[in-house]
């Protein structure tokens, strides 16, 4: 979005999902409300600078309702156990930080099953109900715009929603399916910006409604990662990656694939012969003019890693390498920054740290939003993945000068890594190499010093003026097309 801007190439992002505080979300990515269309908000037709207070007391005083107690804090909500003037028992969460009420959930008298319940948008106006049966399953959700009209309806049965209602612009339409729904969805966008626009679908529930459209445009989605399901099968004979199924085997339905890089277009191409169909575009940037800091500036000891707790990540080979690593320098620490995406491996992880006698050396810091001096204070960069897209990770140590040593897996190490000159590639899962090649770099200056500068050296590749030749020219031959029909 920021490389669009940069090059006054208008651009939106378009999210399909109901979260009632989606509008909190762009401004964390330094990202503006407007650049975001979620379909909820544009057939609602909310305004975007839409705010009104609802915190809690208020809200119970208007609505006469009693708070029985406080229930304490769970995640970033406080609850309420309220009871109504009729006698009924609800349970309120409202956000810890803003005190907005989030949601009110409603019981009959003498029944803790819910039959009734609301949700708050965030910017502080009722955006949903939702209705159940006597069994406690839902039955009927309405969805309501900011000046509290309903314009969304959705019907369940047997717990999926089997019809969705729209008013839109004066009109009422019908849908048994969420794909035809999203297609009308980007059909409407797409209208509204003069047809022909470029429309690239980058989550797989985006995916499918892209063929569906009735309009002129251009579809395309994006594959993040490994395009088969596993990276030790055969890329020829494996099944698809389910995120890129549908999209790669209804390929006849897009006008472009996008991967992040050379190798994964390549394997793409050699499975199914798609040609300049596939496009090698970079899902990250590397940062240009980052101020140098010299390794004699660093911490000497310091291994970084950031990567979420993961299997994929392979965390526990780190702690291998990095045991082995301190029988040549005592003195050697890893820190891991990501958050805890599956509990199972940091269980295992956690399990490791503890054989290994590691409990001093190696600290889990958490998502940090600016890594910036955590790079410009590290000594190398590991990565141990069995899987990476292009690795965010290796893009930002390199645009800070820190040497890398990575596995060589698919895709993105090895297109970002220039073995001997910013870091070292070793083979997929070489412990023994890969604690070697960190050793050699915490123990010889001169050599982190050489590979520190061939890091600065080296991020043209990836650099945003390197991109934006690569989306240029896309946009030109669409452009031309648009032109020529």
């Amino acid at each position: 979005m920021r490389l669009f801007h940069e090059h006054q190439e208008p651009a939106k992002i378009v999210t399909i999902s109901y979260r009632n505080n989606w509008a909190d979300g762009p401004g964390k990515f330094d990202v503006q409300l407007d650049d975001v269309i979620n379909i909820f908000d544009y057939f609602g037709q909310n305004h975007t600078d839409f705010y009104q207070a609802n915190p809690v007391q208020a809200y119970c005083k208007q609505h006469r309702y009693h708070i029985v107690q406080r229930l304490g804090q769970e995640s970033n909500e406080n609850g309420y156990q309220l009871v109504t003037e009729d006698g009924r028992q609800a349970l309120l969460r409202a956000d810890v930080d803003t005190g907005q009420i989030v949601s009110i959930t409603f019981s009959t008298v003498n029944s803790s099953q819910t039959n009734y319940a609301e949700g708050y948008d965030a910017r502080g106006f009722l955006s949903i109900k939702y209705f159940y049966d006597q069994h406690g399953q839902v039955t009927k959700q309405e969805i309501f715009n900011d000046q509290g009209h309903s314009f969304c309806t959705q019907v369940f049965k047997n717990g999926r929603v089997v019809l969705y209602k729209i008013k839109f612009r004066n009109q009422k339409y019908t849908f048994t399916d969420i794909r035809d729904l999203h297609g009308f969805f980007y059909d409407c966008l797409n209208e509204d910006y003069g047809e022909h626009n470029l429309f690239i679908s980058d989550r797989m529930e985006c995916t499918q409604g892209l063929p569906r459209m009735k309009t002129a445009a251009k579809k395309g989605f994006y594959i993040h990662n490994q395009f088969v399901n596993s990276w030790q099968a055969d890329i020829m004979t494996a099944p698809f990656n389910y995120n890129y199924d549908y999209g790669l085997t209804h390929n006849d339905q897009f006008d472009l694939i996008f991967c992040p890089t050379k190798w994964e277009k390549q394997e793409i191409n050699q499975r199914l012969n798609l040609g300049e169909k596939v496009q090698a575009m970079p899902s990250g940037n590397s940062q240009v003019g980052v101020p140098q800091v010299k390794m004699d500036q660093r911490d000497p000891h310091l291994i970084m890693m950031v990567a979420r707790i993961s299997p994929e990540k392979q965390v526990t080979h780190a702690l291998k390498i990095l045991k082995q690593v301190r029988k040549q320098d005592p003195l050697a620490h890893l820190e891991v920054y990501g958050g805890i995406t599956v509990k199972e491996e940091a269980e295992l992880v956690n399990k490791t740290v503890q054989d290994l006698h590691l409990q001093n050396h190696v600290s889990f810091k958490g998502i940090v939003s600016d890594l910036a001096p955590i790079y410009d204070r590290a000594r190398v960069v590991l990565v141990t993945s069995y899987s990476e897209g292009l690795s965010l990770a290796l893009l930002e140590a390199n645009s800070h000068g820190v040497p890398m040593v990575s596995y060589n897996c698919r895709y993105g190490p090895s297109e970002i890594v220039q073995d001997d000159q910013n870091g070292y590639l070793v083979p997929q899962d070489d412990i023994d190499l890969a604690a070697q090649k960190v050793s050699q770099i915490l123990q010889d200056d001169q050599l982190a010093q050489r590979l520190s500068d061939g890091a600065y050296n080296t991020v043209d590749p990836f650099s945003p003026a390197t991109s934006w030749q690569k989306w240029q020219h896309i946009l030109d031959t669409i452009q031309a097309e648009k032109a020529s029909n």
